[in-house]
């Protein structure tokens, strides 16, 4: 059976990770999505936060939701990662 993939946007599962994908597949998206959020993580603290800080608050919210959305993600990749090498 496909594992269900939800975003924070929806309940509802969004995609489906084929059962066939592999593991070697799941830590490339997994180790890619990790440093996409790194890399935006690190525009909102420190010296480099003080543009973030200035955006308008509707924007600084809208950029810590894509922050979160990602970790959700790589929570679920997590889980299908774990599934797959318990089974």
């Amino acid at each position: 059976m496909s594992t269900p993939m939800s975003f924070p946007a929806t309940t509802d599962p969004l995609y489906l990770l084929n059962d066939d994908v592999d593991a070697m597949a799941l830590i490339d998206q997994l180790s890619a999505r990790q440093m996409q959020l790194q890399a935006l993580l690190a525009r909102t603290f420190g010296d480099s936060g003080d543009a973030f800080r200035r955006l308008n608050p509707t924007l600084q919210d809208n950029y810590l939701w894509a922050c979160f959305m990602i970790a959700e993600e790589m929570r679920g990749l997590s889980e299908a990662l774990r599934v797959r090498n318990s089974g």
